[in-house]
């Protein structure tokens, strides 16, 4: 198997946030993926995509430190964090609890209260997410989508710089996923490093600034319009995929034929 690709050259001179080398992991001695090798630049928003089953998931898990690759290095040039989908939290916290918990997991035992500048650092996270006017509503009144948001910022909440986010729009209608990830190409703006893997191929063309596409057991990573080739992503997929830049904005739209 012929190693995976890294980001293109176009974006070697930016310095790098998060870095996995000759990466593999295998359960139950199937193969998942082989050699791969990423390296992600600071201050930019990737889309990882793939068929069901490709190990996206397990891919941010290793590069976030919770799994241990069956062989292969990351170097974490950053401090990351890892979100994940999961249920709904508590219906009476807030986001400003949760931010708090997220704090309180790095204090020392015997320190109870919520410090100054822990107050501060919960403050600019849920303003970041667009959640200020938020922040003291009980889970149960928010949206799926603030909720999402919540998540993310009780990470930012923990300094984190790379965020690691396992498929965001998961259980989002359209205006929320829109949301989410108009949030996200915020926060990579402003100098986050964020990885998010995705199932709409046009979204991910729309919002990232690269593209991981993980099949077969590699990796291939590049601008969107390298990668997102017809192709490209009939070999990964299976099925006859059309592609054509969108008339106005001109990232690339990708419709299963």
């Amino acid at each position: 198997m012929k190693p995976a690709a890294a980001l293109h050259p176009a974006e070697a001179s930016h310095p790098i946030a998060l870095r996995g080398q000759r990466l593999r992991v295998a359960y139950d001695g199937r193969l998942v993926f082989h050699e791969v090798d990423i390296a992600i630049p600071r201050g930019h928003l990737v889309a990882l995509i793939g068929p069901n089953g490709s190990g996206k998931s397990s891919l941010l898990r290793v590069l976030a430190g919770v799994q241990k690759p069956a062989s292969g290095v990351v170097d974490a040039l950053s401090r990351v964090a890892l979100i994940v989908p999961a249920d709904a939290p508590p219906g009476d916290l807030t986001p400003t609890d949760l931010a708090g918990y997220a704090c309180s997991v790095k204090r020392k035992w015997w320190q109870w209260s919520l410090p100054p500048h822990e107050r501060r650092l919960i403050e600019r996270a849920l303003g970041r997410c667009r959640l200020e006017d938020r922040a003291n509503e009980p889970v149960w009144r928010l949206s799926a989508g603030e909720v999402q948001r919540a998540w993310m910022a009780a990470a930012l909440a923990c300094s984190a710089e790379t965020l690691l986010i396992d498929e965001p729009t998961t259980h989002l209608d359209l205006r929320f996923q829109m949301e989410i990830l108009r949030t996200l190409r915020e926060l990579a703006g402003c100098g986050l490093t964020i990885v998010m893997s995705l199932h709409d191929l046009t979204l991910a063309a729309r919002f990232a600034d690269s593209i991981a596409l993980l099949a077969g057991g590699q990796l291939s990573c590049g601008a969107p319009q390298h990668i997102l080739t017809e192709d490209s992503l009939a070999r990964a997929f299976d099925v006859s995929v059309t592609t054509f830049p969108h008339p106005a904005q001109g990232y690339t739209i990708c419709v299963p034929s």
